[in-house]
């Protein structure tokens, strides 16, 4: 039999494996070659349903003992599984480590696994005979959506998938779960201590998570370092756990968690921004509590998920203009509209993210997404500024150089310890009033934000950008 060339790959002819959805696209897209391959069921039944919708662009093979020639050959690769759940489906990574491009479900573990690299679709036949027309027609957009796949298969090398592995037996050895919560930055704060520990017991730890903001247990998915993510609810309470570390961050509140110890950060000291960093406070806490040693290079060891940054082609400057709300506002520099203004009159660009109303005038508009999508949004800017905030700390946590504004609030003990991020500090007998003046500050009468001047954050910013 002689195969077609460039063709769209169904690794499995059997129906529930979407083999139907395949021969109702194939009607649509009668120039595409369709190569089906019956590894499961009898090939002449595939084969007859082909010819019994007169499909002549359809070719049906028998099972094959290497598929790599196959996959070397296909143009796209598609895993309709609608009925049949997949739990993993090893033809999406086999498939993008050739390179190819695939096209998947919406059900089971399929839209995970693509979620980076491929395409995910729902039972709809015009919307695949679509996706697959566009990666004929698109060079460019087959190119891109290539080298997607290959990058995402990278990460289920066997290396990879025998230290995820280990760490797991390991982890269940000796389970370890982390409290910790609630701001943005309260959470961030914790990773170079969530890396320090998982390194020092040789697997990932859990981590259970008082949030204050909806969908933030993203900023601590992190395979190498945390196993697991928990809201806080009855459930994470009941799990069992040799050793439960609460950090100060969590609260004050003694939830009753099952375990065998549990050991309040608390107990040992509390938190204050006046005598030291929140990063070395939770390594310290760690250290003299659990025996977890930590270096200066620790410090930095900040991490957002499983995200990495890469610095763009261009300039993108983020802007983030909020910050929280009530006393905590008084964190916000009035003047990022008239910054804006002057940045893209030298043709850089400018977005702002954050919440919907921390929108800037004049710049491109990146606010309203949830967390998880903000996180992937910035990884497009080469710079960012903001205020004292949690997404000042992403943008620290993603490694993008950042300018950070602050007058209230101590900059000693809030600025994230990591070369690429720097501060502006305004220089008064008053401040930080959060340590000088605490009635004044939660009162929110601060003011002093509006003497940090234009010019100055302009010049500081180019001089990062040189």
């Amino acid at each position: 039999m002689t195969l077609p060339a460039d063709y769209v790959l169904l690794a499995n002819a059997k129906p529930e494996k979407g083999f139907d959805l395949i021969l109702k696209v194939a009607a649509l897209l009668p120039d595409v070659p369709f190569l089906a391959i019956a590894s499961q069921s009898p090939r002449d039944e595939a084969a007859q349903a082909a010819e019994a919708a007169g499909l002549a662009n359809v070719t049906v093979i028998g099972r094959t003992a290497d598929m790599a020639p196959l996959y070397r050959r296909a143009r796209a690769v598609a895993v309709p599984s609608y009925r049949f759940r997949e739990s993993f489906s090893r033809i999406c990574i086999e498939a993008q480590r050739a390179g190819v491009p695939v096209i998947g479900s919406d059900r089971g573990n399929v839209p995970l696994l693509l979620r980076s690299s491929g395409v995910s679709l729902p039972n709809d036949p015009i919307a695949w005979a679509g996706e697959i027309a566009r990666l004929y027609a698109d060079a460019a957009y087959h190119a891109e959506r290539s080298r997607a796949a290959k990058e995402n298969a990278s990460r289920y090398d066997g290396q990879s998938q025998r230290r995820s592995l280990d760490a797991l037996v390991a982890a269940t050895r000796t389970p370890v779960l982390v409290a910790v919560g609630s701001g943005l930055g309260n959470m961030l704060h914790t990773t170079p201590m969530l890396r320090a520990m998982a390194r020092h017991l040789g697997h990932p730890v859990d981590v259970v998570v008082a949030e204050d903001h909806a969908r933030s247990l993203f900023l601590m998915h992190r395979p190498d370092c945390v196993n697991a993510v928990y809201a806080l609810t009855q459930t994470v309470l009941r799990r069992v756990y040799d050793t439960v570390f609460v950090t100060h961050s969590f609260g004050s509140a003694r939830m009753p968690f099952t375990a065998k110890r549990v050991v309040w950060s608390r107990d040992w000291d509390n938190f204050s921004p006046a005598r030291m960093h929140e990063t070395l406070f939770n390594l310290e806490a760690a250290k003299r509590l659990l025996g977890i040693p930590y270096g200066e290079e620790d410090a930095q060891g900040y991490f957002c998920g499983d995200l990495a940054w890469k610095a763009p082609e261009g300039a993108l400057i983020g802007f983030h203009a909020g910050s929280k709300s009530g006393n905590w506002a008084v964190k916000r520099w009035p003047y990022f509209a008239g910054l804006a203004e002057r940045l893209t009159a030298k043709g850089l660009r400018v977005a702002s993210f954050g919440l919907a109303e921390e929108y800037v005038e004049g710049t491109e508009n990146r606010t309203g997404s949830t967390i998880a999508e903000m996180c992937r949004a910035m990884l497009d800017c080469s710079h960012f500024v903001s205020n004292d905030s949690g997404v000042m700390n992403i943008a620290n946590a993603l490694g993008i150089p950042t300018l950070a504004l602050f007058a209230p609030t101590n900059a000693a003990t809030r600025l994230p310890i990591r070369a690429t991020a720097q501060a502006i500090v305004l220089q008064k007998d008053c401040a930080p009033c959060e340590i000088k003046d605490v009635e004044g500050f939660m009162r929110g009468q601060c003011r002093c934000m509006e003497e940090i001047g234009i010019d100055l954050v302009e010049q500081r910013l180019l001089e990062m950008m040189a």
